[in-house]
């Protein structure tokens, strides 16, 4: 007897069993062997791919933070030098204009300080000028000062009868070249002198309060040399007195002096204080201070104190 073989055959995806038997006789047995019926075998299915996560993505760079606006260079004072020429004295004088640090980027108008003696040096190493503008830089003072060079000329310029045409210089040219070059405050002129500028000083109140037309609002006088030519000196105030009658001097006069009697001014300039204090003058403000040092040292001071109290 032959057993029967089995085939399997796979038919896309399933397989079929093939069983097939015969049976062999002798004699004329029946005939071949009846087929078994097929059964179909379900085949597994391959797993499916599963997709790959995507890489995690890499963590962003730390920002760097942005550098900082560059500044611009804070502003600074500046000076300007020049000169003008004088058709009432025949001179010509060097200036030097310092304009404060504000100055450029604004357009407000600023105090002028005219500083007569302005190339003079009192107070080595620096002139009477730089002195003062090392002090208005350092207070941050929002003025300009315009220095006034030809100290050469002090004795001529300063004392009678030179002043008088040194005056008309200072305010019928000088005063008018600052203003149509520097916005300058029209109401806050201020003039400064030491020794005989001082007196020059005084010089130029008694003038325009006699002529009745202030030029400038404050007068500085410091260490004024009013000993030097006391009669005219006396002679100029009374000659205000009577113009004036009794109707008002709105200005201010600040006097110093040092404190010793026999090196400084001590008694002409409070002789002058006193005087001017009896007369009573209508809207004339007066000071009078009294510094321990020499008589030009008393320079540095004064005006520290006087720029303090007037453009604080």
């Amino acid at each position: 007897m032959q057993l029967g073989r089995a085939f399997v055959v796979f038919v896309g995806s399933s397989a079929l069993v093939l069983v097939m038997s015969s049976c062999g006789g002798g004699g004329g047995g029946g005939g071949g062997g009846a087929a078994l019926p097929v059964a179909a075998v379900p085949a597994t299915a391959p797993p499916a791919d599963t997709p790959a996560a995507p890489p995690a993505a890499a963590p962003p760079a730390p920002t760097e933070p942005a550098p900082p606006a560059e500044q611009p260079p804070p502003a600074t004072s500046r000076v300007v030098t020049d000169t003008i020429t004088s058709a009432k004295t025949g001179a010509t004088y060097p200036l030097d204009i310092y304009l404060p640090a504000s100055y450029d980027d604004s357009s407000a108008s600023y105090p002028v300080i005219y500083a007569m003696d302005g190339d003079a040096i009192f107070n080595p190493p620096g002139s009477r000028f730089a002195n003062f503008k090392d002090i208005l830089d350092k207070r941050g003072t929002q003025a300009i000062l315009v220095g006034i060079g030809g100290s050469a000329r002090r004795e001529q310029d300063y004392t009678l009868p030179g002043a008088r045409p040194y005056h008309d210089f200072l305010t019928l040219e000088l005063v008018p070249f600052i203003e149509t070059r520097y916005r300058a405050d029209v109401r806050k002129r201020l003039l400064t002198g030491l020794s005989l500028s001082g007196s020059m000083a005084g010089i130029a109140l008694f003038l325009e309060g006699a002529a009745g037309n202030l030029t400038f609002s404050h007068f500085l006088s410091f260490e004024g040399a009013f000993y030097y030519q006391e009669a005219e000196y006396q002679n100029l105030e009374q000659q205000m007195h009577d113009a004036l009658a009794g109707g008002p001097l709105p200005a201010t006069l600040i006097l110093t002096r040092c404190g010793n009697p026999r090196e400084c001014n001590f008694a002409p300039v409070d002789g002058m204080y006193m005087r001017l204090l009896a007369r009573g003058y209508q809207g004339l403000t007066i000071t009078e201070l009294t510094y321990s040092s020499t008589h030009t040292q008393t320079d540095i001071p004064s005006f520290t104190d006087a720029v303090t109290k007037l453009l604080p």
